[in-house]
């Protein structure tokens, strides 16, 4: 446990270290009281200080922060330790930490109390642990030892204090077997001497260590690095006098693994013309001592700074701190990108309040201009380093010191102490709409104890005792009751929720949690939530829970659903009147005003085979027509591939995005396991195809993990095929009955983890390095990629069957931005949930829909024309292609009419004049895209292949004519 501290002050102490870092501390004694010392310490005339003080009764107080010098040893004389010869003018004090023991003012003579020894024990081994300074007798030292003439520390005992600490540092080391706070700073630097004194200064307020690599310099950068005690590595590479050849990626990389022998606990990459001021500094290292979070990378606000003491407003975020792991590799590159591990996926990037400044002036702009035209001669598109390169766009304004109060991870999860559990007034109210829930009442009850809550519930005509359970306890607060039915048939989910809100109102709720009866919080999200609530979340907001679904008492198969439960409760909220199925959030709250956070709810509806079995009837019963939700088979889904339920980290906040700066995080994005991109399979009879798809996909060398997951609807065989074929290398969903192509990759995301999402097919073939490809295009900020598509079936039906459907994604297309949404693509995956998934009532097209629904959204789109794929077509003749271009037209036509299920909104996306002209304007935009694009190969054969290109068109034109004249009635 960390030592109080009375936090005194002092005017006698110089701002930072000077390029040093704490390397000894310095003890010394007080001759006076602990009154006197701290008085003698506040006088400006005094002209001396000390970091700390320690009483004889084992008060400790603070005088001067770690990272600044306090004035407490200046002069050095015939000096018997090391670490102290050949110092300069002010001494050992750029380097070391005193600390002052109260002494009554009898040095000599005065009895030193075990309450002394033990609270000074305790700071030092603090202070070695923050600093990594040995706990010996070269480095933990009395003042007599650096000037001669002196006393001090008096009669105080050096090798029992020091005996006493090396004890309570191995305790600490056997807690946590390396300072959860040690950082290490990677500095990439040539030509750098200039900057090296500062950013060495500022280096040693983060108690970092340091690991360096010259690339080349052609002046005294190497020797400076070389002579500083912080830098404890350094590699060079040969002196050039240019910058042809930089490579900031391989140097990167080069010192990401030597720091390796460090074994430091953060990386952080810091330029040597950036700089941390001290109270960030020290903002930083209280943050990595307490609430940072192991699997997440981290951004600073780099601030452009511009003449003396003044910066551009605007921040930019890099991203450069992340935890340390054995064998961690950096994402591709050369230049321009963000050093982060590849295993640290862009959802989990969080934004802090900690800054930095970019040194930065017209002298400075025009060099960095000729670096990277040197280094860089093609002009590869610099990314975040775009805006450096420019002249600053607004005026600069002063550089101010960080508020005190500024958290780090601003909106996080807050600290103060959690309401009782007794408290007469909650702030929290659970909403409970139950029917025949007796088996989970007892332990539902005991979750809302935790969270501190009272309960408004209403028995929806229970036929067993669950009602005489929630009476009987002093929990729930009010009991309604509909009367006993024997079924589900008539259930109006919306009224009883509704009449739930009305009675907590009544009843004085100040915020309403919406909680099933099957549903459960674990104790530590319960306590974060507690505490989240009392420290003021936004009255204003609705906030969102990821839902695991549960296989066990510790394990679940997935977590692929938000649902937004919680809200302050305000007079005559009035919820939406869809009777199944509702989002419970009063209808006030725009949904701008909804926010995810990292509170997880367990849910157990389907832990069982019986309980799903339950879960079918009752909506059955419920739903018969299926007029609220088109298909319920979901409810029985047998359990997926377990994952282990993790206990939740402290620190994590309870917002998933609290800095604004991206996708929502959770437990789910930080698992050990996380896949970069999600490959999703979607089959139905092919057994013939799958299973050289699949060896395509699998045998792909990508530096990123990503996870493959199949949906087999309708077809045993085919599943039975990737089951014997790849076992556990793949994620399996069998659907009994064949479900629409829609249905199928929203069966798949489900169950997806990763970052992006990519949807194959099971007639397609990808070329080697096409995943990566398509990583690090959506990793340069496009939500759609796509890429060049060649024809597996080489007949002349297939050749006009490819022509008609890839004319877009021809091999011969460059690379670039597209001007509309593309035909195929894979995607951010958090931009396909946003959009509410595939529509799944359409047998075709279903991509097209959701494709131009994301460009409306004004999500956009890459070309990636090194990125293959090899598409066989079932189209082997004439009558073939008459019957697959048929049955798209009937998509298309099904698209027409809006006659579709989708959560984006239903939004037609646009028909391109409908079928006026169709057949013309398709024949026109095919002819000139194989002009265009085709080559001399691909133009031969679409001369041989034009006839049936017309004929496929036709085909489509008469689908499309049929699905309007016939509509529902032509089936699906």
């Amino acid at each position: 446990m960390s030592l109080r501290k009375l936090e005194l002050s002092t005017p006698n102490f110089r701002r930072g270290r000077h390029g040093e870092r704490p390397r000894a501390i310095v003890i010394h004694t007080t001759v006076g009281s602990f009154e006197s010392a701290a008085s003698w310490f506040a006088l400006e005339e005094s002209k001396v200080s000390a970091h700390y003080l320690v009483g004889l009764d084992g008060r400790v107080a603070s005088f001067v922060a770690e990272e600044h010098t306090a004035l407490h040893a200046g002069r050095v004389l015939d000096p018997t330790v090391a670490i102290a010869a050949g110092t300069g003018s002010d001494g050992v004090n750029p380097f070391t930490i005193g600390i002052e023991f109260e002494d009554g003012g009898d040095p000599l003579g005065v009895a030193r109390t075990e309450a002394q020894y033990e609270a000074g024990a305790r700071l030092v081994a603090e202070i070695a642990e923050r600093w990594s300074i040995p706990l010996d007798r070269e480095h933990v030292i009395g003042h007599r030892e650096v000037f001669a003439a002196k006393e001090c520390p008096g009669n105080l005992s050096l090798p029992r204090l020091l005996a006493r600490a090396t004890q309570l540092g191995a305790v600490a080391e056997a807690a946590w077997p390396r300072s959860p706070e040690r950082l290490a700073c990677l500095l990439p630097a040539r030509n750098a001497q200039e900057d090296l004194p500062g950013w060495l200064e500022s280096v040693a307020a983060l108690g970092a260590d340091v690991v360096a690599l010259d690339d080349g310099s052609s002046d005294r950068t190497p020797e400076l690095l070389e002579a500083s005690p912080m830098v404890r590595e350094l590699l060079r590479r040969p002196r050039r006098l240019g910058w042809q050849g930089w490579d900031d990626g391989a140097n990167r990389r080069l010192l990401l693994e030597r720091a390796e022998t460090l074994e430091p606990a953060w990386i952080l990459f810091l330029d040597a013309d950036e700089r941390i001021d001290p109270d960030d500094a020290a903002a930083l290292r209280r943050f990595l001592a307490g609430d940072a979070v192991e699997g997440l990378a981290y951004g600073l606000r780099l601030y452009r700074g511009w003449g003396d003491s003044r910066v551009l407003p605007t921040p930019s975020i890099v991203y450069r701190l992340f935890d340390h792991r054995p064998g961690d590799a950096l994402r591709p590159g050369r230049l321009h990108f963000n050093p982060v591990p590849t295993r640290i996926g862009r959802s989990r990037w969080l934004e802090t309040t900690i800054r930095a400044r970019h040194l930065d002036s017209p002298a400075r702009l025009a060099g960095r201009r000729e670096k990277y035209a040197e280094a860089d001669p093609a002009g590869t598109p610099p990314g975040p380093a775009s805006e450096l390169l420019r002249e600053p766009s607004h005026g600069a304004v002063p550089w101010w010191p960080r508020p005190r109060a500024m958290a780090v991870l601003d909106g996080g999860a807050p600290k103060t102490p959690p309401p009782s559990p007794d408290d007469d007034h909650p702030r929290l109210t659970c909403l409970l709409p139950v029917r025949n829930a007796e088996d989970e009442i007892p332990g539902y009850l005991e979750c809302v104890r935790l969270l501190g809550a009272r309960i408004v519930a209403l028995d929806d005509g229970s036929t067993d005792a669950g009602a005489d359970l929630l009476a009987a306890s002093p929990l729930v607060e009010r009991l309604l009751r509909n009367p006993r039915r024997e079924s589900y048939a008539g259930w109006d989910d919306a009224a009883n929720r509704q009449a739930l809100l009305d009675a907590a109102v009544d009843s004085g709720a100040e915020w309403i949690l919406f909680l099933d009866a099957d549903e459960r919080i674990d104790a530590a999200d319960a306590e974060a939530l507690r505490s989240f609530l009392a420290a003021g979340a936004d009255p204003g907001c609705a906030y969102g829970f990821r839902v695991h679904r549960m296989v066990g008492a510790d394990s679940y198969d997935r977590a692929g659903l938000w649902v937004y439960r919680l809200f302050a409760a305000q007079p005559g909220q009035r919820l939406p009147e869809t009777r199944l199925h509702l989002v419970p959030v009063p209808t006030s709250i725009p949904p701008g005003n909804r926010r995810l956070t990292t509170i997880r709810i367990q849910h157990f509806g389907a832990a069982d085979e019986a309980r799903r079995r339950q879960r079918l009837r009752k909506y059955e019963e419920a739903d018969p027509d299926h007029r609220w939700q088109a298909d319920y088979t979901a409810a029985i889904r047998a359990a997926g591939r377990p994952r282990a339920w993790r206990a939740r980290p402290a620190g994590l906040p309870v917002l998933a995005d609290p800095a604004a700066s991206g996708g929502p995080l959770d437990l789910e994005e930080i698992a050990d396991d996380l896949p970069i991109l999600s490959v999703i399979v979607i089959a139905t009879e092919d057994a013939s195809t799958i299973e050289g798809s699949l060896e395509a996909i699998l045998g792909q060398r990508c530096a990123d993990p990503f996870e493959v997951i199949v949906v087999v609807s309708g077809s045993p065989t085919t599943a039975s095929v990737v089951r014997e074929r790849f076992g556990t290398r793949v994620t399996l969903v069998e659907l009994t009955d064949r479900v629409s192509p829609g249905r199928a990759r929203n069966e798949g995301l489900t169950l997806a983890r990763g970052e992006f999402a990519s949807f194959p097919g099971s007639h397609v073939k990808i070329a080697p390095g096409s995943l990566g490809l398509r990583i690090r295009a959506h990793e340069r900020g496009w939500a759609m990629v796509t890429g060049s598509i060649r024809n597996g079936t080489r007949t002349r039906a297939g050749w006009a069957s490819y022509f008609l459907d890839h004319s877009s994604a021809l091999p011969g297309r460059p690379s670039g931005p597209l001007e509309g949404a593309p035909a195929h693509c894979s995607y951010v995956r958090e931009f396909i949930l946003g959009a509410g998934g595939f529509p799944a009532q359409l047998r075709a097209g279903e991509d097209t829909v959701l494709n131009q629904e994301l460009w409306r959204r004004g999500h956009r789109a890459w070309r990636e024309q090194a990125m293959e794929l090899t598409h066989r077509s079932p189209c082997t003749d004439r009558r073939s292609l008459v019957r697959h271009h048929f049955s798209r037209g009937r998509g298309f036509g099904r698209i027409l009419t809006g006659e579709f299920s989708s959560a984006a909104g239903g939004r037609r996306p646009g028909a391109g004049g409908g079928l006026r002209g169709y057949r013309k304007r398709r024949q026109a935009s095919t002819d000139a895209r194989i002009a265009e694009w085709g080559g001399d190969e691909l133009q031969r054969e679409y001369r041989r292949a034009r006839r049936l290109v017309r004929l496929g068109i036709l085909a489509a034109w008469a689908g499309a004519r049929w699905e309007l004249a016939t509509g529902s009635r032509g089936g699906s």
